[in-house]
Order: C-alpha cells, then structure tokens, then sequence
C-alpha cells in the first residue's frame, strides 16, 4: 500500500508562501526617510521684512522706529515751509497737502508698530522677554499718542483748511462799494482768500481814489496783509465809520493817514486757527506781533494787542490810539446841511412892475471858481456849475422900451 502523505502543517504553508515575498524584499533597499519642508525663502525687499516681523529688534525699534520717524518729521516740516512759502493764498494746494501728510504719517505708524511688534515677540520667545515687553509697551505709547494728535490736530486742520477752500462760509461774504465819483472805495464784510486781488482790480480802475473805507470783523491774516500792501503802495488813507477788528486792523494801518469817526471801534486779538497746537500759537503770536511793529507801533501795544484771547476782543481808547499812532486823526461827524431838506417856503411872485437888478442876482450865483469846498470831505453832493456866457447875459444892462411901444407878457 502506498503510504498516504500527510498534508502539510499550517505554518508550514505559511512559511513556504512567504518566501517569495521576503526574498522580493530582500533585494529591495530600504525605505528612504521623507526629507522636512525647506523654509520659505527670506524676502530682499527691506519693507517686507520689517513688516513681518524678520528684522532684529535693535533695528526694526531704533532704526525703524526712532530714526525713520525723526527723519519723516524734518521731511515733512521741510516740505510743509516749501509748500505755505511766499504770499500767495492756495487753499486747495494746502488743503492737498493736509490731507496727505496725514495719511503718510497714518501709514508709517502702522507700518513702524506692526513690524515693530512682530519682532518684539520674537525676541520674547528667544528669551530675552524684557527688553522685547519693554518695546511693545513703547510701541502702544506711541500709536496712541499718534492717534490723540490726529484726533486733536490733524482732523481740525483739515476741517478748516476744507472750510476755507469752500469759501470760508463762517467768515462772511463781503461787498466793495465805490464812492464820491471815485475818491472812496469802501469794503465791508469777511476777508476770504481772493479778496485782495478784487481790491486790486478795483484799485487799478479808480484813478481818483483817495480813501478805502474799511468795516470789517476781519478773516485770514494773510490775505489782510496782501490788502494792507496794496494800500501802501498807492499811499491811500483808510478811514473806520463803524467797525475794523481782528485782521481787519492790518488793513487798516497801511493806511498813509489811518481816519477813525467818534464812534468807530478797532479791536485787536490772539490770531487762531483750528487744530492749531500751543508751540504753533506761540509762534504765530510772536509773529503777529513782529508784524504790528513794523507798521510803527510799539512793542508794548503789539504784545497788549496779541494778549486778548481769540474768543474775545481788546478795543482801544481813542486817546491810546493816537498817542501810538495806531490812528492820526479823529473824525467828529456832523449833519450835512446840503443832504437837508430846508423847510418849504410859501412863495409870492414880485409885482409887474418890480424891476429886478440882474447884476446883483448873478453877484449871488456862485461860480466854479468862487464856489466853497465842503466842510467835509466825505461828501458827494454835486456842485452846481454857471457857465461863462450865461452869467454876461444876466448881468448885461436891460434896454428901456420907448414910450409909443406898447409891450405885452405872453
């Protein structure tokens, strides 16, 4: 009998089927490692790089920070004095300006902070965790500071320089009235910026002009200054009926013979601006009252006149402003007669056979040549002018008619 072969044991198979397998991965080499990911190449571009956070933290504070901001400080100021340079009023331009200044310094601050602060927080997660709490406290004082001067400064500055390019509403319209066949040129409201240069068309068309009669609560120092120069080039003289203050006494005192009536009031202020900060008030002050000094006043009145509050008003007494030639005359207004109506009179015709001496009525004509000035030199009433040949025919001898004439009226 043939002997049964048992059947192989189980892991006998298993054995026998893995063979194959493991002899495959005998020859095979092992599995490689995977490599971890290669950083992010660091950016070239220096902004980028302080923006997030790479630069060190001595450079990203002292450099970025400290000097970058004292550098954009000079530029600024340099740009600002190059752009508000001269005499010449360009509120747009200004306003321009403004508005870009302040973005600039916007968007230096943000980028000074941000990068600043990333690389605070890696210097406080390498270890050196004061000096990098110490700089972020730094950075937060200085963004808030930032943001209290633009809320106190920046935004009132370009509401009003937004208020004056719109046509400086708040200070008031203004009206220019030519007077006594063209001996007076009167000026009454708000100085706004392009007032001057209406003056000087005004001035350029009155050749006769003697006089700029001024009321005025006064507006823009500049363009009264521009007024004021006007005048002094022509030599006119400037007279006060009602009211000049604030910058309307600028225009004023460049007057060649500065008139102020009994009633008349000049007042002087602190110049003021919005959004203006103390060192600028104290600078403009000083200037205002260099200013007042070169039109001959004296020191004590030009510091008396900047020592009123904006908001307020210092007036004079007219006995101070003579004795500091503020002003070289007072005007007493009296009625003028020629303006009154004189009472009517009943009127009774002469009798038929009164004769009337024509010689002696034309003695009491008066003529061009015999005619008085009027008392005041304001006035505008036209004066009445007999020609020549007419005064010889009133004044001609009257032949009699003869007795066998019969004459009659018509």
């Amino acid at each position: 009998m043939a002997t049964a072969t048992p059947p192989p044991l189980p892991e006998m198979i298993e054995n026998d089927l893995s063979l194959p397998v493991q002899a495959a991965f005998a020859d095979a080499a092992p599995p490689a490692l995977m490599p971890p990911p290669l950083p992010p190449p660091e950016s070239q571009n220096y902004f980028l790089r302080h923006w997030r956070g790479e630069l060190s933290l001595p450079v990203s504070y002292w450099v970025n920070g400290v000097v970058l901001g004292i550098a954009a400080g000079i530029a600024i100021a340099l740009l600002s004095a190059l752009i508000y340079r001269g005499d010449e009023g360009r509120p747009l331009l200004w306003l321009s300006s403004l508005v870009a200044t302040w973005l600039s310094i916007i968007l230096l601050v943000a980028w000074q902070s941000v990068g600043g602060w990333r690389s605070a927080v890696r210097y406080r997660r390498s270890g050196k965790f004061f000096w990098g709490t110490a700089a972020q406290a730094m950075i937060v004082l200085g963004v808030l500071q930032a943001g209290y001067r633009f809320v106190m400064v920046g935004a009132p500055q370009i509401a009003g320089m937004y208020e004056i390019a719109a046509g400086d509403t708040r200070v008031g319209p203004h009206q220019f009235h030519i007077l006594a066949n063209g001996r007076v040129l009167e000026f009454s409201g708000g100085i706004t910026f392009g007032v001057a240069q209406e003056m000087q068309g005004f001035l350029a068309a009155m050749e006769n002009v003697e006089r700029v009669r001024l009321n005025s609560i006064g507006g823009r120092i500049l363009e009264a200054q521009k007024m004021s120069d006007l005048i002094k080039a022509r030599g006119l003289s400037t007279v006060v009926f009602n009211q000049c203050l604030s910058a309307c006494t600028i225009v004023f005192l460049g007057g060649k013979e500065r008139w102020l009536a009994q009633n008349g009031r000049l007042g002087f202020h602190q110049p003021a601006f919005r959004g203006m900060s103390e060192t600028e008030r104290r600078l403009t002050i000083a200037l205002e009252e260099e200013r007042l000094q070169k039109f001959g006043l004296s020191r004590a009145f030009a510091e008396r006149a900047n020592s009123a509050a904006p908001a307020s008003m210092w007036i004079p007494e007219k006995d101070e402003l003579l004795r500091e030639h503020v002003i070289t005359r007072i005007l007493t207004l009296t009625p003028n007669p020629a303006k009154a109506k004189p009472p009517a009179a009943a009127f009774t015709p002469p009798p038929v056979a009164t004769e009337v001496n024509a010689a002696a009525a034309a003695s009491r004509i008066p003529t061009d040549a015999s005619a008085s000035k009027p008392a005041s030199d304001f006035s505008d009433q036209p004066r009445a002018i007999i020609p020549p040949d007419v005064i010889k025919r009133l004044t001609a001898p009257k032949p009699r008619p003869l007795p066998s004439v019969v004459t009659g009226t018509k």
